[in-house]
């Protein structure tokens, strides 16, 4: 993530309790214990000084899968990011971690001021009305921000609908913006249209940020035959698809990149 965004974390007092003389002193948490112990909601995430390693799991339709919380240390300043900012079309293979995707999600549209779910993108009314899809190999998942989780949605892989340009279906991963128009009933149809692009676009460029920092690559889209990705998604006549981001490392080699 972009240096000096998001809060750092205070030192955690590392103190061991000293037992009482007459009790045995309770074993350690296993690390999967650890996690659950510590796993909290959307609402009072920190962003973490430590990344997590892993990728994500096949999950059922319906199943969820908690992300990591966001890592906040990152290599780039902003005007760096900025100044590295650009799109790209060509991708390495390589699926990108849980804690990279949590990154991404997060700058995207993820909830910076718990106190009143604010986001990090801005959105006309407070409506929230632009949700983030992920096209992926193992399926089509929904992030859901005020978790910071992933849902399942559907088992197949959607990737190759999401636009007309052949590395659609190849590229790791493709985050799908979808505007919901009933959360903007008081709007006119006009104002919905308009503003569930605006909306796109904002979270659009927060994850080129965001892949900037990262290391990543990426590129917008809107040349997409959204009639037909609608009906694979199984969207709503409410749900309507403004735009597609593409991410995925470099086009460079493996050794190179971990050297």
């Amino acid at each position: 993530m972009l240096a000096g965004c998001g809060s750092q974390l205070s030192p955690a007092d590392t103190t061991p309790a000293t037992p009482e003389p007459s009790k045995t002193p309770a074993p350690s948490a296993t690390p999967s214990e650890q996690q659950e112990a510590t796993a909290t909601p959307t609402s009072s995430i920190t962003p973490t000084s430590q990344p997590e390693t892993g990728y994500l799991p096949i999950l059922a339709p319906g199943e969820t899968f908690a992300l990591p919380v966001p890592f906040s240390k990152g290599s780039v300043s902003l005007m760096d990011a900025l100044l590295q900012r650009h799109s790209e079309r060509t991708f390495g293979q390589e699926e990108l971690p849980v804690q990279m995707l949590s990154d991404l999600l997060w700058a995207g549209f993820g909830i910076n001021r718990p106190e009143s779910n604010g986001r990090t993108a801005p959105s006309a009314h407070d409506f929230r009305d632009v949700d983030i899809y992920l096209a992926t190999t193992k399926g089509l998942l929904l992030y859901k921000a005020e978790s910071q989780s992933l849902k399942a949605i559907l088992p197949d892989d959607v990737r190759s609908y999401t636009g007309t340009q052949a590395f659609a279906a190849t590229v790791p991963v493709n985050f799908v913006y979808v505007s919901d128009y009933s959360r903007m009933s008081s709007a006119s149809i006009e104002d919905r249209e308009r503003w569930s692009w605006a909306h796109s676009g904002c979270i659009a460029q927060n994850v080129y940020l965001a892949c900037a920092s990262e290391g990543l690559v990426t590129v917008v889209r809107s040349t997409i035959n959204r009639a037909q990705l609608a009906s694979q998604m199984e969207l709503d006549e409410n749900q309507h698809i403004t735009l597609a981001q593409s991410i995925g490392f470099p086009m460079i080699s493996v050794n190179h990149r971990f050297a």
